[in-house]
């Protein structure tokens, strides 16, 4: 009965309290309550379930599979984080469906023996058309025999020398200046015509010359009208000398060539000729480097060109003689993960090449026909034609290059599992050799 009494005097109070929090707004400790059941109902959902220290067992061969363990980890992390950040490159080829109208050819070669003014780039291609204006675009350096730089770089006419030939008998429609100031009358070094007997300036003389259709290389050099004229191109080079000539040209998208060959070039009824002096030929020396030649853009990691730093130097056994390089112009297009930075188009190459010697060795022959090899050999000139020539052609396919990085969460995910896998095969391991060696002892 006092017990009775007692429980009921010793329960009031708390009820009052309940009663009291309930009204006064205070509703922390039921908040609590149900705060503590959620937690402990969670450990139900544990997977990672704790054994006691005093029910682990630590072995040598534990300790040896955790540090090769943490050796994979570390090692495999690294190759993760590697690929992670090196870019990858997928290539594939399609059928070139672009509309591009131009071509663009970035050259820098140098002539070691080869004077500036005797540099003359040409272009032509199967459409017919022979590229006159690559001298907007294209420079000239001079360096002198032992390899120094001379003056500055002169964006000089590359192509001056390309001439379309006038029809016999056209000559200038200007009149004829028969005399200067000084009452002089210069010879036109057998041009004069009825309309022309004197040629008292370099252009009169290059003009009566071109009427004819006779090369002009002869009388800049030696000429009294030209050797004094300072924009002569033969007016300050030395015999020699050599000639950087670099830029960017444009031509059309078809098979051509460019070209830097012995002679004066001309169009005549739509053929590109070079009118030389026959015996001029084997001092045409073509040693050339070439920097570099590339069609277009470069693109990050873009293959560096076949014909890059490439150095042909004439042997004085050999002589001079015609390079051919022949081209297989490559279109490409080349884009990034960064969507936003567009397309680049430009070109990739691939190319073979000849040298056809200027002279070779003819052996006289004997009266029944075959080579007299006793009495040795005399060098005869080939019809070939001392130059470079950079013989291109389109490709009708496409190469598509794509940049592309793994994604974060890519990594992320592998870099995860890389560790629990580690973790489990190690795992697995340990336990197997652990009963295998229990067993042995219980032997």
């Amino acid at each position: 009965m006092d017990n009775n009494m007692n429980n009921r005097f010793s329960l009031a109070p708390s009820s009052q309290n309940a009663n009291d929090d309930i009204y006064s707004g205070n509703k922390g400790g039921k908040t609590n309550s149900i705060w503590d059941s959620v937690v402990s109902n969670l450990k139900h959902f544990d997977l990672y379930q704790k054994i006691d220290e005093n029910y682990r067992v630590k072995t040598s061969s534990g300790g040896y599979l955790s540090v090769i363990g943490w050796a994979l980890i570390i090692i495999m992390l690294i190759g993760q984080t590697y690929t992670f950040l090196t870019p990858r490159f997928h290539e594939h080829m399609v059928v070139n469906t672009t509309l591009a109208e131009k071509l663009t050819i970035n050259l820098d070669i140098t002539f070691h023996a080869l004077t500036c003014a005797e540099a003359h780039l040409d272009a032509m291609d199967v459409a017919g058309d022979n590229q006159l204006n690559m001298e907007n675009t294209m420079y000239k350096q001079r360096i002198s025999a032992t390899g120094e730089v001379i003056g500055d770089v002169q964006q000089s006419s590359v192509g001056d020398s390309v001439k379309v030939e006038t029809k016999k008998g056209e000559g200038n429609s200007e009149e004829p200046n028969n005399n200067n100031n000084n009452d002089k009358c210069l010879s036109c070094y057998g041009a004069e015509s009825e309309s022309r007997l004197c040629c008292n300036s370099c252009q009169e003389l290059k003009d009566a010359y071109n009427a004819l259709g006779w090369s002009i290389n002869e009388i800049l050099k030696n000429a009294e009208q030209c050797r004094s004229e300072p924009a002569n191109p033969f007016a300050n080079v030395n015999k020699g000398e050599g000639c950087r000539v670099y830029g960017t040209m444009s031509v059309n998208r078809v098979a051509g060539n460019i070209h830097i060959a012995h002679g004066e070039s001309i169009v005549r009824d739509g053929r590109h000729i070079h009118q030389f002096v026959a015996a001029e030929a084997p001092s045409y020396n073509i040693s050339h480097t070439i920097h570099s030649l590339s069609f277009g853009k470069k693109y990050p990691s873009m293959p560096i060109g076949p014909l890059n730093n490439k150095i042909k130097i004439i042997n004085e056994k050999v002589g001079t003689g015609l390079f051919q390089y022949f081209i297989k112009v490559i279109p490409t297009i080349y884009s990034d993960e960064f969507k936003w930075r567009g397309k680049t188009y430009t070109n990739q190459y691939t190319m073979t090449e000849r040298f056809r010697p200027l002279m070779l060795p003819e052996f006289p022959r004997l009266p029944d026909g075959r080579p007299d090899f006793v009495n040795g050999a005399h060098m005869h000139q080939q019809a070939v034609l001392p130059g470079i020539f950079f013989i291109y052609d389109v490709s009708p396919f496409l190469v598509e290059v794509v940049r592309s990085r793994v994604p974060f969460l890519h990594y992320f995910t592998r870099l995860c599992s890389t560790i629990g896998g580690v973790f489990a095969v190690l795992g697995v391991v340990d336990k197997i050799w652990h009963k295998y060696t229990k067993s042995l002892k219980s032997v």
